[in-house]
């Protein structure tokens, strides 16, 4: 009578899990009808497990957020050399997606003393002749891109055709950008080139 009792509360338990609730623990009780040790089955407490907040797992694995989502597209070129500064993480990308998305894109650097450092500010060249025209389109191209995507590449100011814009100052067509940035060659003057100053 003993060995029942106490396999019908085991079954009891065991089927309380497979329907997925729990058993919640008890004391055993002795006495004349309980063995010490076994679980009575008048006593076992079922209870509702609580619903996982987790959604089942559809087969899909889902990509870990980090602060700087990598852009589709921007790879890596030989038009830019992204370990010789040490570049921050936003001109590493900044860098690959100007070189990946315009051909013209002659060549991307940067040097010491360079504004705001070496490693968060980018030359990106749209001809290596000195001119002021050559490139004009394909300098255009990057200037906008890195306006419009400034947020994103972590951009703080962009210099382009002697014309300067800040990042907070939002987005504005080229007419509307602070004029008059330097004097000199057209390379001061950054008519051969797109400055790009990163965070």
């Amino acid at each position: 009578m003993r060995a029942t009792r106490a396999l019908a509360g085991t079954m009891l338990v065991s089927g309380a899990l497979l329907a997925g609730v729990t058993a919640a623990p008890t004391t055993s009780v002795a006495g004349p009808n309980n063995a010490p040790g076994a679980v009575s089955a008048a006593k076992a407490e079922v209870v509702k497990a609580k619903p996982s907040k987790k959604k089942a797992n559809s087969g899909k694995k889902k990509k870990a957020k980090s602060s700087k989502p990598v852009a589709k597209g921007c790879k890596r070129t030989r038009r830019f050399n992204e370990n010789r500064f040490g570049y921050t993480q936003d001109a590493r990308l900044g860098g690959r997606c100007a070189a990946s998305r315009f051909k013209g894109v002659k060549l991307i650097s940067s040097y010491y003393g360079h504004h705001p450092a070496a490693n968060k500010a980018l030359d990106i060249m749209v001809n290596l002749s000195g001119s002021c025209s050559a490139g004009n389109a394909t300098g255009d191209q990057v200037a906008r891109y890195m306006m419009n995507n400034a947020r994103k590449h972590g951009v703080r100011y962009i210099i382009w055709q002697n014309s300067y814009w800040a990042a907070g100052s939002g987005k504005k067509k080229f007419r509307d950008w602070r004029k008059g940035m330097h004097s000199g060659s057209c390379t001061t003057r950054h008519y051969d080139h797109v400055h790009v100053a990163f965070r």
